[in-house]
């Protein structure tokens, strides 16, 4: 990603073997550090020999512990900036769950991917649909547009 000049923010899993160990790594703040990874020496299973191979020997990346959940992130801005871009990356999130769950896009119907690739731009076109009437209900009402149930407006 970062070789694609895309900046990275999420959650360390609970379930890694490392334990965050903030004292190691190059210290910003409190609870804030850099660290450099290695990449392994062995090809891991879900990952293709080229990718592999054009992968860097090491990657750099800040760890914030923050409310005792740690946030891995490959920008440099302030912490307060973090939180919130966090909250956008989770309604991210949650769009993407309402295209495919709510929607019903989790299965497709289609059986050649010309017909897949119609079908998704359908799904998506069929969203943005609902999220414009969400807009203008929002506007009319003087609420944010977020505060209106994607499910009950669908």
């Amino acid at each position: 990603m970062q070789e694609q000049g895309v900046d990275i923010l999420m959650e360390q899993l609970g379930a890694r073997k490392r334990v965050t160990d903030i004292r190691c790594g190059k210290k910003l703040g409190q609870r804030d550090h850099l660290i450099s990874i290695k990449k392994p020496k062995r090809k891991l299973d879900w990952l293709n020999e080229t990718a592999y191979q054009a992968a860097p020997e090491i990657i750099t990346v800040r760890e914030i512990n923050a409310g005792g959940k740690v946030r891995v992130i490959t920008m440099n801005c302030p912490k307060a900036d973090q939180k919130a871009l966090y909250k956008q990356r989770w309604s991210v999130e949650l769009d993407i769950l309402h295209i495919k769950e709510t929607m019903g896009m989790n299965i497709l119907s289609c059986k050649t991917a010309d017909m897949v690739l119609k079908e998704i731009w359908v799904y998506l076109l069929a969203y943005n649909l609902v999220r414009l009437l969400m807009v203008q209900a929002a506007l009319s009402a003087d609420i944010m547009p977020r505060e209106i149930s994607f499910k009950h407006c669908l």
